[in-house]
């Protein structure tokens, strides 16, 4: 009998292995971490399949490669299509590596849209008799690149078009086998979400993934860029172990259509300091991979520091949270870039005219903690598609990891919310709008941005349309939709930048939150493309007194409370000196007074106003596991009312605590009316002219985490809080909403 016996070694000292972010940055895997299998074969058995596609020529041809052949053999090639068309064709097998032609007449092109594969039965026959056999697929597809029609710089092409890539970062990790997959069903859920989020391309990120992964991206139209696993030290052992890493990588993975390039080395990890010899092997190994795979782009480098040596994409990073800083730095890189630039290159290097994208870019870096996405990826991304000459992105990332919260997903794949849905705002078709994502206007003040469309969708357009639509939310939190409108014919040419119409309108003459919308129509109706823009159109705050027809509207500010007690944290966020936002954690209270202006006696009912949400410590961006708070509402010391208020959301949704400093916190409009048979207890217990307001979560309570009050300048609504006296018909004035 035989023993087969695999020894999975450990070592404390990982530092020369490419082992990628398992060093130093999550959790370590060891042991077998991909499927081991054994397969009985013969003395002669077929070693090798790669098939090299040929759209251009309708052809695919097939490398074999045979071990331990002795007498002369033969090799038949059985491919079927994806319409179920099958064709053979027998070759001779005069040596053990041979490089056979196959027809592919009129082929069926794999593409994110519509990824056809082939079938294929490479069967190896000697004396007569089939011997061994291998089943394998391919996809018919071309990746190169190429100039952009009418223009002098190239893009990236998919079967000769040029392609916008909209991609993600995948670090693909996961809480459940850490390095390891649990399930293909989980493999399978985490690209058909990528593309339900609008995108078309993942960047495996440091790691060599599970065979299965490549399956299911080949089966549902995602494109790849694989990352090679960084080591941390750079030595002679390390060097060897990298390089027989990307050799087997490349011939494990080569006949996997989704696969569209190779990237080599990440920031320079494991490579300073980065001098001429450095870069001369990496140089070497980036022609290493042009020559294991020719079929393929491939990037020497995804840097942070500006220092390509050689590559097929002129890629960068960047982390920025700011509107401003962010257009400003996208702008000079593309201005940076042009054949024999020495931006982005290292050392005596320069520029050719290999195609400019962008291959990590993010407003929430690694260490930011948990905080909403939503407004900086499309702030970001729509600063990148502004700019012609960038041919695709990779936004930090599809999911959430261990201690980094940046993802689309959280680490266990529950989908965030963004407040829109982000594949109208990742798609192939866009409408770019050349403003601040969220800017303060004065009453009356004339809104004006410039409008560019971006058309690299398969789609035929004869007509477009760009439309405009101003919403609005007053400062008593009621919709006011449709505040203006508009609409234009615009050209929509195919892979095209280009301004298309200056929208310019005169805002409201009142204080309210705006949103424009903007979107792109086809000749039929359909929308093409669609974004927007926020506003707090603003100057003054609203009255802290005002009569409103048999009633008395009294206002007041988060941060006017008289008294306030919390059991872990409390803090308040001002805006121009005004505490518009205080935030009390776990149990306590907030408590304030206010003057009614009449008699109490000459109160009839009450009704409370306010934006309210549970006082979480952190900016996490809302999700499906919600953190409800339970908030007792008292007058004069008399329980009012027990509400539980659902959870304490942060995103898109949150435009005006985004103008005004704080990132996409909001909560929920409440309107208390006061039942009226408390209405005499609460008068009874009234102390001259003032009522006691107290906003309370209590120690007995099912759910005890916090509330924050919101006033007009944050939030989702403009509205400050608010106690509304409905007066006795004898002593009240007439009045309008003023």
């Amino acid at each position: 009998s035989n023993c087969i016996v695999v020894r999975a070694y450990d070592p404390q000292d990982h530092s020369e292995q490419p082992a990628g972010k398992q060093i130093g940055w999550y959790q370590r895997t060891s042991g077998i971490w991909q499927t081991v299998y054994m397969e009985p074969r013969p003395e002669t058995y077929i070693d090798l399949v790669h098939i090299y596609p040929d759209i251009d020529s309708g052809k695919a041809t097939f490398k074999v490669r045979v071990r331990n052949l002795g007498e002369a053999g033969s090799i038949r090639i059985t491919v079927t299509s994806p319409r179920g068309e099958r064709l053979s064709r027998e070759y001779p097998l005069p040596d053990e590596e041979v490089l056979l032609e196959f027809p592919i007449p009129d082929p069926l092109l794999w593409e994110p849209e519509t990824p056809h594969l082939y079938g294929a039965r490479v069967e190896l026959a000697a004396g007569g008799e089939v011997i061994d056999a291998i089943d394998t697929y391919f996809g018919m597809r071309k990746i190169s690149t190429d100039r952009l029609p009418g223009r002098d710089y190239r893009y990236i092409f998919l079967n000769n078009h040029p392609v916008y890539l909209r991609g993600a970062l995948d670090q693909s990790f996961n809480p459940w086998g850490i390095y390891t997959f649990p399930s293909d069903e989980a493999i399978k859920l985490d690209l058909e979400r990528a593309k339900r989020f609008g995108f078309n391309f993942l960047r495996l990120h440091i790691k060599i993934e599970e065979p299965r992964f490549f399956y299911w991206a080949d089966r549902l139209g995602v494109m790849l860029m694989c990352d090679m696993p960084n080591f941390a030290r750079y030595t002679e052992k390390s060097k060897e172990r990298w390089e027989r890493t990307l050799r087997d990588a490349i011939e494990r993975d080569f006949n996997h259509p989704s696969i569209i390039a190779w990237c080599l080395f990440n920031e320079t990890w494991g490579l300073h300091p980065y001098d001429e010899e450095r870069q001369e092997w990496v140089r070497s190994m980036y022609e290493l991979a042009k020559k294991l795979d020719p079929t393929r782009l491939v990037e020497d480098m995804s840097p942070c520091r500006y220092d390509h040596v050689k590559t097929d994409i002129n890629s960068w990073h960047f982390y920025i949270n700011d509107y401003e800083r962010a257009k400003k730095h996208i702008a000079e890189v593309v201005e940076k870039t042009y054949p024999g630039s020495t931006f982005n290159y290292t050392g005596e290097n320069r520029q050719g005219d290999e195609p400019l994208m962008n291959s990590e870019y993010g407003g929430i870096s690694a260490g930011m903690g948990d905080m909403d996405v939503s407004w900086a990826f499309k702030f970001l991304t729509n600063e990148l598609r502004l700019h012609e000459k960038i041919c695709g992105y990779v936004y930090t990332e599809l999911m959430d990891i261990e201690w980094e919260h940046n993802g689309f997903m959280n680490y266990d794949r529950t989908v965030k919310e963004f407040g829109y849905d982000p594949a109208l705002l990742n798609s192939a078709d866009f409408v770019a709008i050349d403003h601040p994502p969220g800017k303060r206007f004065r009453p009356g003040e004339i809104f004006r941005a410039d409008v560019y469309v971006s058309h690299f969708s398969n789609r035929e357009v004869r007509e477009a349309t760009l439309r405009w639509r101003l919403d609005g939310v007053d400062r008593w939190g009621m919709p006011r939709p449709g505040l203006a409108t508009g609409a234009v014919e615009v050209p929509f040419e195919r892979y095209r930048v280009e301004k298309v119409h200056t929208i310019e309108l005169k805002l409201p003459e009142e204080c309210m939150h705006a949103r424009l919308h903007v979107w792109v129509e086809d000749e039929g109706g359909a929308v093409l493309a669609w974004n927007f823009v926020d506003m707090e159109i603003f100057d003054i705050r609203p009255p802290r007194l005002e009569r409103c027809g048999g009633s008395i509207v009294i206002r007041f500010t988060p941060g006017d409370k008289v008294r306030s007690e919390w059991d872990a944290e409390e803090r308040i966020h001002r805006v121009e000196g005004i505490g518009d936002v205080v935030w009390g954690r776990d149990v306590g209270y907030f408590e304030y007074e206010v003057d009614p202006t009449v008699p109490v006696e000459e109160i009839k009912g009450m009704r409370l106003i306010f934006e309210a949400s549970s006082g979480t410590p952190t900016l996490r961006q809302t999700e499906p596991r919600k953190i409800p708070t339970d908030l007792t509402i008292s007058i004069n010391g008399v329980e009012v009312k027990t509400i539980t208020i659902p959870d304490a959301p942060a995103d898109s949704r949150g435009a005006l605590s985004y103008i005004n400093g704080l990132p996409g916190k909001y909560g929920f409009l409440m309107n208390v009316e006061v039942p009226g048979r408390l209405m005499g207890t609460i008068k009874a217990a009234s102390r001259g002219r003032k009522l006691t307001l107290a906003f309370k979560v209590k120690g007995s309570a099912r759910n005890r985490n916090g509330l924050i009050l919101f006033g007009c300048r944050t939030g989702r609504y403009p509205v400050d809080p608010c106690l509304i006296l409905l007066l006795d018909s004898s002593t009240s004035q007439s009045g309008g909403r003023g």
